[in-house]
C-alpha cells in the first residue's frame, strides 16, 4: 500500500441488531424524559434544539446518542437491562430439573447429572461451571434434547 492509499473499514451488522439498538435507545430516551420531569412541551423543546426534530422516532442513531448525551449531562443515568440471562451452568442445571419434573431421569441428583456431563463430554469435571463453552454447548443440547422425549413421553403416557 502506498502513503497516497487509504483503508477503509465497513462495519456489518444486522438489520436485527440496528433496530435492538434503537428500540434500546428510544426506551432510555422516554426513561430519561421521565427522570428529568420533563413536560412533553420541555422534551420537544430540547430534541427540537438538539436535533432539529420533534419526535425521538424520527432521529437516527447519531440523533439518539446526541440526546441520550445531553440527557446524562443532565444527571441522568439509564437503568440497566433487569434481564439476566442463564450462563451456560445455569441452564444445564435448570434442564436438568426440568428433565426430573417430566420423569425422564431415575436419579435426579448433582452427582449423576456430573456423570451425565462425563459420558456426553468424554471428560469428568467437578462442577458443570467449569465445563469448557464448547463442551457446555454439547451438553445442553443433549439435555434439551432428553426433555422433549420425556414431555414426548409422558404425553403419551397420559392418551
Amino acid at each position: 500500500m502506498t502513503a497516497t492509499q487509504r483503508r477503509t473499514f465497513t462495519a456489518h451488522t444486522s438489520k436485527a441488531n440496528l433496530e435492538a439498538a434503537r428500540k434500546r435507545d428510544l426506551g432510555h430516551i422516554h426513561q430519561g424524559k421521565k427522570a428529568l420531569g420533563w413536560s412533553d412541551d420541555d422534551y420537544r423543546f430540547h430534541l427540537v434544539n438538539l436535533t432539529g426534530k420533534s419526535s425521538s422516532g424520527q432521529l437516527d442513531a447519531v440523533g439518539r446518542t446526541k440526546v441520550l448525551g445531553h440527557m446524562e449531562a443532565l444527571g441522568f443515568k439509564p437503568k440497566a437491562r433487569a434481564f439476566k440471562p442463564f450462563d451456560q451452568a445455569t441452564k444445564i442445571k435448570w434442564l436438568w430439573g426440568k428433565i426430573g419434573e417430566a420423569g425422564g431421569l431415575r436419579d435426579a441428583s448433582p452427582q449423576a447429572l456430573l456423570a451425565f456431563v462425563g459420558r456426553t463430554t468424554g471428560t469428568g469435571v467437578d462442577d458443570v461451571s467449569f465445563l469448557p463453552t464448547a463442551s457446555a454447548s454439547k451438553v445442553i443440547e443433549a439435555l434439551k434434547a432428553m426433555l422433549d422425549r420425556a414431555k414426548r413421553a409422558r404425553g403419551a403416557a397420559h392418551d
